[in-house]
């Protein structure tokens, strides 16, 4: 089940080389991102002063010295999305890491390799209480093992591998789970068979666990974000009117 990578080989050892040639781009996902929140933060302060001045009409004058906050939208926009940026960058270069390479073949072997020296040998027939105990111990022994070194792309490699032992411990489970009520009482259930179909499952899913996420992240953020840099004025004067009433019932209080 482990052959094609050992205990303590990490990763980047084997593929090192062709994996930097891939998290290289990583980094321009997130300059392009950075500058796509910018111009969003432009296009929605015009807005936001557009919005003004049919609103306020000549009140909106007094938007004029509020000028740093516009200012502040654009360049907290171009680096949280910047940030983003970055870990879709990171999100697209696992996917081809895996692709060329096999990531959750790697990650599969791992935990597997981690928990048969936990268990003591190759086991079947594993009471599930057991193997659920075991395997979070393996499973948190491959987190915790930073043996893929400093730089991007042990940082892509790292996140990758959280996000897949994370699922390959989750499918383990339920495979080995779905074996024993066929089986009725358990027995002849063979970890390194379900082990294989795991690694299939995880592998077959990857790009959806990688990158869902980040698509609803980036649907709720661009949402909200919007919301605040066009209509950040009324939100400051919803605010501050909230606070002026406040105090005013606190100074109203008698004493």
């Amino acid at each position: 089940m482990c052959a094609g990578y050992s205990a303590g080989m990490s990763f980047l050892n084997k593929a090192g080389g062709v994996v930097t040639a891939v998290v290289k781009h990583v980094p321009m996902r997130g300059v392009l991102w950075a500058i796509i929140g910018f111009v969003v933060g432009v296009v929605c302060v015009i807005i936001s002063f557009g919005l003004g001045l049919l609103v306020m009409e000549r009140g909106a004058m007094i938007l004029g010295y509020l000028l740093a906050i516009p200012f502040a939208i654009p360049v907290i926009g171009g680096a949280l999305f910047g940030m983003h940026g970055l870990h879709r960058g990171a999100a697209r270069a696992a996917l081809e890491i895996e692709k060329q390479f096999g990531l959750v073949k790697y990650v599969t072997d791992r935990v597997m390799g981690t928990l048969i020296s936990v268990l003591g040998g190759p086991v079947s027939n594993l009471p599930l209480q057991q193997l659920e105990e075991k395997l979070k111990a393996a499973t948190n022994t491959v987190l915790k093992t930073d043996d893929e070194g400093k730089g991007l792309a042990a940082w892509v490699v790292k996140r990758a591998k959280k996000k897949i032992t994370t699922k390959v411990e989750t499918f383990l489970l339920a495979e080995y789970r779905a074996e024993q009520q066929k089986d009725g009482s358990g027995g002849g259930v063979s970890l390194e068979k379900v082990a294989e179909r795991v690694n299939e499952k995880v592998s077959g899913n990857i790009a959806g666990f990688v990158m869902s996420p980040l698509n609803k992240q980036l649907a709720v953020f661009m949402t909200l974000y919007v919301l605040f840099a066009a209509g950040w004025w009324f939100w400051l004067f919803l605010l501050l009117s909230a606070l002026g009433k406040v105090a005013g019932g606190g100074a109203s209080q008698p004493v």
